[in-house]
């Protein structure tokens, strides 16, 4: 990602165009058969040779300013937050993507219990069960809510990059076991949405302040 930003500055079109038309010039010496780089040494010649006025010279000073100026006025500028890069996604675009799913999946433990799924979306699930992630579910919290967390909530966060799949040892069994924690990407993403949240309470409170007054 951060290579096809540097692609995309101004800089690297410049380099590009200019290795570009070096190119160009070897090639058409190179067809007329002559040294290479005589093209580039002539037009070198004639540029140190030729008398630009003063005022053509200061007013090409000053066009190159002011394009940098417009490039830098024009250029959009990352939002801190919500252009933050999480995993393979921008933290707006995983934001968008958890907030409009939720999976009302009735697991086997539910269908015998009685409970119904969660109509909760997914980043408000990721955000309420973070304590639990934080500490790791693996199959022996099946018990607490049928199942949901570990078998349908957690392989879907883990899809998004937001979990880690570590095989564990059960002791009791004596089987591998599958436990799911946050990953690196995970408390990268619920750092920016707590962060998201308490801007989102303070530009409320500084509104009704204004309204107020």
């Amino acid at each position: 990602m951060k290579k096809e930003k540097w692609i995309n500055t101004p800089w690297a079109i410049g380099i590009g165009t200019a290795i570009f038309g070096l190119l160009l010039t070897i090639g058409y010496d190179y067809l007329k058969d002559r040294p290479v780089l005589t093209t580039i040494w002539a037009i070198i010649i004639f540029i140190l040779t030729y008398k630009l006025p003063v005022f053509a010279f200061l007013s090409v000073i000053g066009l190159y300013f002011f394009t940098k100026l417009l490039i830098k006025f024009f250029s959009k500028k990352n939002d801190p937050i919500w252009d933050e890069q999480v995993g393979n996604y921008k933290f707006k675009e995983l934001y968008k993507i958890l907030s409009s799913q939720n999976l009302p999946i009735k697991t086997v433990g539910m269908r015998f219990s009685g409970y119904e799924p969660p109509e909760d979306n997914l980043l408000k699930m990721f955000h309420a069960y973070s304590t639990y992630f934080n500490k790791g579910v693996d199959s022996e919290d099946d018990l607490f809510d049928a199942g949901y967390k570990y078998n349908v909530l957690a392989p879907k966060l883990f899809g998004y990059g937001l979990l880690d799949k570590i095989e564990t040892k059960n002791l009791e069994l004596d089987i591998m076991d599958i436990k799911y924690q946050t990953s690196e990407v995970g408390f990268k993403f619920f750092a920016l949405l707590e962060k998201s949240i308490h801007l989102s309470k303070d530009k409320k409170r500084d509104n009704k302040i204004k309204w107020q007054e």
